[in-house]
């Protein structure tokens, strides 16, 4: 029965044989597969490019150029008629040129300076850390999510684990306690109260069968595995005693915001804020550029361009162009006026994203420590449950106990395992939290 829903439980199909997956390597596969993880990352890398192209504005600009020209009417230009012995005063309309003209040229800039490059260089790469912080801060809610959903699922599938041993200690009580009402030691009443304490303890399994299925398929999704594809866990719930976050290990320390990626967002942010207004400053400083063109031209009276014995001539200049920005309609101090207020909020940002962050984590602290006490609790319960629940069952077999004292016993063992595994994942979720919230969480 027991393996039948644990098939069920894990999403098995078909002759295909599922896949273990131990918490390190869900984590693993997560990283690498989680849509989230990968857009975050995605992201980053066209911030790289971006750079790239920023920086590309500083280089040289090369352009090439092709212009064919057929003149229906040639220009007139009017010229002195004293040129030609006409009175002063009166001009002659003159055609110059030909009808068929064909230029080819490559002309090219370099900046020399300008501070608005410059300055917009630096932001990108501030962008680019933005996007990398913020990669990173993907990575850790995907490592936040796995490691969770896999505490889930494991206490689930415990939690199954630990109903089928007691179904299976019920069916053999309840064998006995047949035999006995058809030989005539035991009444009907407590047959039928036996019987109905198994079909709860039925009805109970196939209710966390289907909790430790949504556990599952809620793991796939947080890896971005294949909600078909079949998967077992290889780790197993660590003792109590054995946790590796007890409560003298949980100590109140000064917390430093700066480990939280967040945190580390916003000051890059406040980074990219002071470049925005070092760029509206900075526009106020002329630009200068090299500038260059060399070219052939052809001018033909008949379309015979490609003729060898045809003559091309050449063109060529180089030069500096020099612009000084004179006034804007104060546009420009209009822009520093907001970017300064920008830097105001981000400030204002900083100061109550450390006091959140720094109410989370001693939050965070303190739930662990209820956690941990809550466990402790729950486990001398559950050890106690189980004495009195052998000791019923001895009077039981002795012919001094009754069968309602045995059925109280073994529910009361029920509700107490319920209990602690509630506890036990409440305590693992908390660490999680904990983890998360210090900045100390990590893939290992």
């Amino acid at each position: 029965m027991r393996k039948r829903w644990l098939m069920i439980g894990i999403g098995l199909v078909g002759a295909q044989s599922p896949r273990a997956f131990s918490l390190k390597e869900c984590i693993q596969y997560a990283l690498t597969h989680s849509p989230t993880v990968q857009n975050a990352y995605l992201d980053y890398l066209s911030a790289r490019q971006k750079i790239a192209e920023v920086r590309s504005a500083g280089l040289l600009q090369l352009n090439g150029n092709g212009s064919f020209r057929y003149f229906i009417e040639i220009p007139t230009s009017l010229v002195p008629g004293e040129f030609f012995g006409a009175p002063r005063g009166t001009f002659i309309p003159v055609q110059f040129g030909v009808p068929y003209n064909l230029e080819f040229s490559i002309s090219g800039t370099q900046l020399i300076f300008d501070g608005t490059y410059f300055v917009g260089l630096q932001a990108a790469r501030s962008v680019k850390e933005i996007t990398y912080r913020s990669y990173q801060r993907s990575r850790t809610d995907a490592i936040a999510a796995v490691t969770k959903a896999y505490y889930t699922a494991l206490v689930a599938q415990e939690r199954l684990r630990l109903l089928s041993q007691n179904i299976q200690q019920i069916e053999l009580l309840v064998g006995q306690t047949r035999r006995l009402y058809e030989t005539g030691f035991a009444e009907k009443l407590d047959y039928q109260r036996l019987e109905v304490s198994l079909n709860n303890l039925r009805t109970e399994q196939s209710r966390v069968a289907e909790q430790v299925a949504l556990a599952y398929l809620a793991l796939k999704l947080q890896m971005g595995i294949p909600l078909e594809m079949p998967i077992v866990l290889s780790d197993t719930l660590i003792a109590p005693e054995k946790l590796p976050f007890l409560p003298d290990t949980i100590v109140e320390v000064r917390f430093d915001p700066s480990r939280r990626w967040e945190y580390q967002i916003l000051l890059q942010q406040r980074r990219a804020l002071e470049l925005n207004l070092r760029r509206y400053q900075v526009s106020y400083l002329p630009t200068l550029a090299a500038v260059g063109s060399i070219a052939t031209q052809a001018q033909r009276r008949e379309f015979d361009f490609f003729n060898p014995r045809r003559q091309w001539f050449p063109i060529a200049f180089v030069g500096l162009q020099l612009q000084v920005p004179l006034f804007d309609g104060l546009r420009r101090s209009s822009q520093i006026s907001q970017a300064r207020i920008e830097l105001q909020k981000n400030a204002n940002d900083l100061f109550q994203l450390k006091q959140a962050l720094t109410l989370e984590a001693e939050t965070a602290r303190r739930q662990l420590l209820n956690s941990l006490r809550a466990l402790n609790i729950q486990q001398r319960n559950l050890a106690l449950a189980e004495e009195v629940l052998q000791t019923t069952r001895r009077k039981q077999e002795l012919g001094v106990g009754s069968t309602v004292e045995l059925l109280q016993a073994q529910t009361s063992y029920e509700q107490a395992q319920t209990n602690y595994a509630t506890a036990l994942l409440e305590v693992y979720l908390a660490y999680v939290d904990w983890q998360k919230a210090t900045g100390t969480l990590s893939e290992e």
